[in-house]
């Protein structure tokens, strides 16, 4: 490829690695798997990425697009169920919180997954690509056939449970 036909290509991708592989993480639960989904999902789009047709969408969906297809075409290889494994994303603390924090915040970790994990598989798949993956609603309606009203309400019932089982949580705890 010529450097025209590459160009906006090193850009997009500083811009885009991050959803992606956020995206891929809460997919796998791994940050191995993530990486390996992330460089397949960019070496894909990199391979094509002179040919995209901006007329036919927007660059973004075309990008969660290859992402999920590379999600698929892992688990396929794996031979494993496709089953959506969200997580919190670890954030390097400012300071250090000490044990009561980390095991504070672990707790709320494992609260998260269960919740999550409640969810049915079309809603964790919605709640991944808007929170994990950045997407607008528009977008995931693109991307997964749904229209961008059952996109949002998906949404709001997802957090609304999700929310629901985390107060429940509380009351149980407290």
């Amino acid at each position: 490829m010529t450097d025209d036909a590459t160009e906006g290509f090193s850009e997009f991708y500083e811009a885009w690695f991050d959803r992606v592989y956020n995206y891929a993480y809460h997919r796998t639960g791994s940050s191995v798997r993530a990486d390996e989904v992330a460089s397949d999902t960019f070496a894909r789009v990199f391979s094509s990425w002179a040919s995209f047709d901006p007329n036919k969408g927007d660059r973004r969906t075309w990008l969660f697009s290859i992402a999920f297809r590379a999600i698929a075409d892992h688990f396929r290889s794996e031979k494993r169920r496709l089953w959506l494994s969200l997580g919190l994303l670890r954030r390097p603390a400012e300071s250090d919180p000490g044990p009561a924090a980390d095991l504070e915040a672990e707790q709320e970790h494992r609260e998260l997954l269960a919740a999550l994990a409640a969810l049915s598989t079309q809603h964790r798949e919605v709640v991944s690509l808007k929170f994990f993956g950045g997407m607008t609603n528009r977008a995931i309606a693109e991307l997964t056939g749904l229209s961008e009203a059952n996109v949002g309400i998906i949404l709001f019932r997802s957090v609304r449970r999700m929310r629901g089982q985390f107060t429940a949580g509380e009351k149980h705890n407290g």
